[in-house]
């Protein structure tokens, strides 16, 4: 998603060049990997579609995404899906959210998070 750099979010677990070496500017840490992990400043909700309204869809969405030391929500892969459209708008949700990025010794750095989004009728 944007940028030049097409290896972000490929750290260790694709099997890219690097993805295990520390070194590596564009590796991605998990969380216990990291020294200080990513704050969330703000993590929009996502809207119910009228599809999902009509057919009583609830349930929950959960994302793998990569929180990136640039300050972008990137490699937005779903682990849980829903229908009517629910799927979509709690990836484009994910997008919105700002964040101040995970430090490893000291410098900004990627880290894998997962994000659930929950939708209800009341």
């Amino acid at each position: 998603m944007g940028g030049d750099d097409r290896r972000i979010g490929s750290g260790g677990e694709s099997g890219a060049p690097g993805g295990d070496n520390p070194d590596n500017a564009n590796r991605v840490y998990t969380p216990i990997e990291v020294t200080q992990r990513a704050r969330v400043l703000s993590k929009p909700e996502p809207q119910y579609t009228e599809e999902a309204r009509k057919n009583l869809i609830t349930g929950t969405v959960i994302l793998r995404v990569v929180f990136s030391k640039s300050g972008e929500v990137t490699n937005i892969r779903a682990q849980q899906t829903l229908g009517g459209g629910l799927t979509e708008k709690a990836m484009a949700a994910a997008r919105q959210i700002r964040f101040v990025p995970a430090m490893k010794d000291g410098r900004a750095v990627s880290m894998y998070m997962q994000l659930e989004y929950n939708f209800n009728l009341y």
